[in-house]
């Protein structure tokens, strides 16, 4: 159990990951750990989804929406797809345009 318990802290550092991209002078920041992704715009939440254990993650992918309002009226889509079993994919859009597409390998020891 000890054993358990030490692998699942490491593959839960593995897993958090941060990311911070700016789109028109807005900050989008996206957090992914083990049992939660956020989506940030502006340093406000703007959309979360929990898990409360690990073994939730049969579906291994999550999408995240938000809006940015502009100065003047305009709004933003924003879609975030993250996620993955042996590798950490994520996907972040605006309005259709891809403003990150990244893969990060997830080790299993």
């Amino acid at each position: 159990m000890k054993n358990y318990k030490k692998n699942g802290k490491t593959q839960a550092k593995e897993v958090f990951k941060v990311w911070q991209l700016e789109y028109k002078g807005h900050i989008i920041r996206i957090v992914n750990a083990m049992t939660e992704e956020v989506l940030y715009i502006k340093n406000e939440v703007i959309d979360k989804k929990s898990r409360d254990n690990m073994f939730k993650q049969v579906y291994p992918f999550v999408k995240l929406k938000g809006e940015i309002t502009e100065a003047n009226g305009t709004i933003s889509k924003v879609k975030v797809k993250i996620g993955g079993l042996l590798c950490l994919n994520i996907v972040v859009k605006v309005n259709g345009t891809t403003l990150l597409n990244e893969k990060h390998q997830i080790s299993i020891k």
